[in-house]
């Protein structure tokens, strides 16, 4: 049967066996660590109306297709009505900041009285409320399927993340966008892409193969500047931002308190204040602020959203008996100088105490970078778990210590809340005090279990 025609009669499409049932298609993948051909028997057995599949299998219920994720993603767009049309998307794609971006938009855009939504790393937003834990970006089915529902539910504009692995692997395919932004790219995820420019490819993609009115460039990013020339080429629609972009970063001045930005945009000068930490924000609250202004949103309540915005596990500061701690998400070498450098050039005193560990089975290219930065911006460093997966954190720890020359200022403690109740002890009153690498996660990877754990909870419980 063909496929569009399966699509008008079935009652459901996944690419998860667990989820058949009778009258569904099934799109048969192989993944990271397990191939969907291995389940198109059990999908049959319960009920499967079709399977599809890139592997030569001969059977009625059957379809063989050249690009499975694509055809995955085209289905899902037509079985949920095409729930991209009559949204304002805004993808937002970069190795840092994506989340920082989708949240000072979202922000701005409700403070503005619009009905919003948002998919990415921390949750899925409906107006106020949260529907489901995050992933930078879901499935084929769930991704359509969730917009759909936002339609459903009369949001106008949704911030979502796009991740370089949704792009390769097709899942957004048809969707359209009313803008895009691209925040840097820095190394990460290169288990998966290899080398950069396979990852800058990737990323590329959502500018160069999807639909979208306007797209907003990091120009002082060299990846950035390239994607911006390339497109300007092409003919297409697009405002460079930094410190040397279209729309102009004038001034940064970043305390504990906060960040302040000055930006000139299509003709004025704005001033925004944003309790967001590190002069780095200033690329993240630039470009949401350049995409609210260019949509028709005034001055005053963009301004009034910006001072609002927190992002949960983001430069999160919490006060214990003297010390600061901070919790971060950075886990690419990139986000750890970003959050050194913003907390060395604020500190009036006090040391500055690191601890944080790499991810198990992920781009291992990168540890000993991460090393390397935080023994030059830190005065203690204490290696850590992160979520090692299926891999020895001893010897993830090993691979960080390949960047430290000075292993003087290092402790290794492979328990993390161990390591984070090991850095309050040896810390001094006014020492801040860096846990970096997890940020909102309340989990920890550990083999293949999920195992409850928040660097938060461990901080508070020593305020207790």
């Amino acid at each position: 049967m063909d496929l569009l025609d399966a699509l008008r009669i079935c009652k459901g499409i996944t690419n998860n066996s667990k989820e058949v049932s009778e009258g569904y298609i099934f799109f048969a993948i192989k993944g990271y660590s397990t191939d969907g051909n291995m389940f198109i028997d059990e999908a049959l057995q319960k009920g499967a109306f079709l399977v599809v599949t890139d592997q030569p299998i001969k059977h009625p219920r059957v379809k063989r297709v050249e690009n499975v994720r694509k055809a995955f993603a085209i289905a899902s767009n037509i079985f949920y009505g095409f729930p991209s049309e009559g949204l304002n998307i805004v993808g937002v794609t970069g190795t840092n900041g994506k989340t920082t971006v989708t949240y000072i938009i979202e922000g701005i855009l409700k403070e503005a009285g619009f009905p919003t939504g948002a998919i990415g790393t921390i949750n899925y937003r409906i107006k106020e409320d949260i529907i489901s834990e995050g992933r930078t970006t879901p499935p084929s089915h769930l991704w359509f399927s969730i917009l759909k529902r936002m339609k459903e539910e009369g949001v106008r504009y949704v911030s979502a993340e796009v991740s370089s692995h949704a792009l390769d692997q097709e899942r957004i395919r048809g969707t359209s966008f009313d803008a895009v932004i691209f925040t840097n790219l820095s190394q990460d995820h290169l288990d998966y892409h290899e080398n950069m420019e396979e990852y800058f490819k990737a990323k590329a993609r959502l500018f160069k193969e999807y639909r979208y009115n306007t797209a907003y460039i990091n120009t002082d990013d060299p990846y950035g500047k390239r994607l911006y020339e390339d497109l300007k080429k092409a003919g297409k629609g697009v405002t460079g931002f930094g410190f040397s972009g279209d729309t102009k970063i004038l001034a940064v001045h970043s305390t504990f308190k906060g960040t302040d930005v000055k930006i000139y945009h299509r003709g004025k000068e704005i001033v925004v204040n944003s309790p967001l930490v590190g002069e780095f924000q200033a690329y993240n609250i630039t470009a949401g602020v350049s995409y609210c202004l260019d949509i028709g949103i005034d001055e005053k309540t963009v301004k009034e959203a910006v001072k609002k915005v927190r992002v949960p596990g983001r430069f999160e500061r919490i006060e214990v008996k003297g010390r600061v701690f901070i919790i971060d998400y950075a886990h690419t070498p990139d986000a750890l100088r970003n959050v050194l450098e913003a907390i060395n050039r604020i500190r009036e005193k006090g040391r500055i105490i690191t601890v944080f560990g790499a991810g198990g089975n992920r781009d291992k290219g990168k540890r000993p970078l991460m090393g390397r930065v935080a023994e030059a911006l830190s005065d203690i460093v204490i290696l850590t778990s992160d979520n090692p997966r299926n891999e020895d954190p001893l010897s993830i720890i090993g691979d960080i210590l390949k960047g430290i020359s000075n292993k003087d200022k290092v402790f290794i403690k492979e328990d993390r809340e161990e390591a984070i109740r090991f850095s309050f002890n040896i810390s001094k009153e006014n020492d801040i005090i860096l846990v970096a690498g997890k940020g909102h996660e309340d989990y920890q990877e550990i083999g293949s279990k999920k195992i409850k754990f928040s660097d938060r909870d461990v901080i508070i419980d020593l305020i207790k």
